[in-house]
């Protein structure tokens, strides 16, 4: 994990904003399609245009065929339009290297305030032809568009967390894992997808638009306070720390056997000595009961409590003790184990 976090830094780059007609196009695109966690893409909702090499590439079209005008060259004129059809044809092969396939949104994990919180996407097809050169970016990630391929899943991305990854090629199905910085507690809106390829000749792009019905969330990083001297509150059960309560390991007494127990209560042995039937008892300690009251830490903002009762949490989960996280807009119930822990994580991020 420390690894992860490191190499996640070193790859953090700043995104630049969309430009005014970049912003209407978004908007115009948003407003053709409905938020979903699973699409194929179609004609409806690719786009293609010239990329930057295309756009020096139509230059040289356009100079061509004006020289070829002007000079009465018949073998310019013939370069001009051998260069036009193969940019008819690359629009063909580029819009078909991403039409039918099948996108799927699989979870979003949370995280830590500054971790990142990974996106898993599934690529699917099923067409018989692979697609190619398959980029997958969230947000206004700028990144290099040469960044190296992944062949296939056993090279994983989630060993350098981004927010865009390129693939090969995708035939079968495909898990790819994309990257947001998580920068403050709560809510974290899950930005567009885009997913594009320049196949084959780098000359055409064609994109589409993915806007995930989805949305992550972010927990406080632990904050460390003297736990000695700020003491858990501790339950009002705990007077009865030293009872016991029915349990399944510990063997306790022996009781008159009661019609419809199971057989396997009965201790055998007394029955053989003409004791009558008589039934194991098993007990088990209540235990202390620890209360991670809100108030009662000794922070004083809002969100450096929270970040303590993370703290807390930890505490208490490594320890292997039942506890109740009493937070401002209500108490929940004792609990322990690692389901409940990230019960409580989750609750922590969602907190006003």
């Amino acid at each position: 994990m420390a690894r992860r976090q490191a190499t996640a830094r070193l790859t953090r780059k700043t995104t630049k904003p969309p430009n005014p007609l970049q912003r209407l196009f978004l908007a115009w695109a948003q407003r053709r399609v409905a938020k979903t966690t699973q699409t194929t893409l179609n004609i409806h909702n690719i786009y293609i245009f010239l990329s930057r090499e295309g756009v020096f590439y139509a230059v040289v079209i356009a100079i061509t065929f004006v020289a070829g005008i002007n000079y009465a060259n018949n073998l310019v004129l013939g370069l001009c339009f051998l260069m036009t059809s193969l940019l008819v044809i690359t629009i063909h092969y580029t819009f078909a290297h991403l039409a039918n396939l099948q996108v799927k949104l699989i979870d979003v994990q949370p995280a830590q305030v500054g971790d990142y919180i990974e996106v898993r996407v599934q690529l699917a097809t099923a067409a018989r032809r692979p697609h190619r050169q398959i980029r997958l970016s969230l947000g206004d990630d700028d990144s290099d568009l040469t960044m190296p391929l992944l062949p296939n899943e056993q090279d994983s991305p989630s060993q350098t967390p981004r927010a865009v990854q390129t693939l090969a090629q995708v035939q079968t199905a495909q898990t790819v894992s994309l990257w947001l910085p998580a920068d403050k507690r709560g809510r974290l809106k899950i930005p567009r997808l885009t997913i594009s390829t320049v196949y084959p000749l780098g000359i055409l792009r064609a994109w589409a638009y993915v806007f995930l019905d989805a949305e992550g969330w972010v927990y406080p990083r632990p904050l460390a306070y003297d736990t000695a001297a700020q003491a858990f509150t501790v339950s009002a059960d705990a007077e009865h720390a030293n009872q016991t309560q029915a349990g399944q390991t510990d063997f306790d007494q022996l009781d008159n056997y009661q019609l419809g127990e199971s057989l396997s209560r009965i201790s055998w042995a007394h029955v053989a000595r003409g004791q009558g039937l008589l039934a194991k008892r098993f007990a088990e300690p209540v235990g202390q009961q620890q209360v991670l009251d809100y108030y009662q830490m000794p922070a004083i903002t809002h969100e450096e409590r929270l970040a303590q009762l993370r703290y807390g949490l930890d505490t208490l989960q490594q320890a292997q003790v039942a506890y109740r996280l009493r937070l401002p807009d209500g108490e929940g119930e004792f609990g322990q184990g690692t389901a409940f822990y990230h019960d409580n994580l989750l609750r922590l991020a969602q907190t006003p």
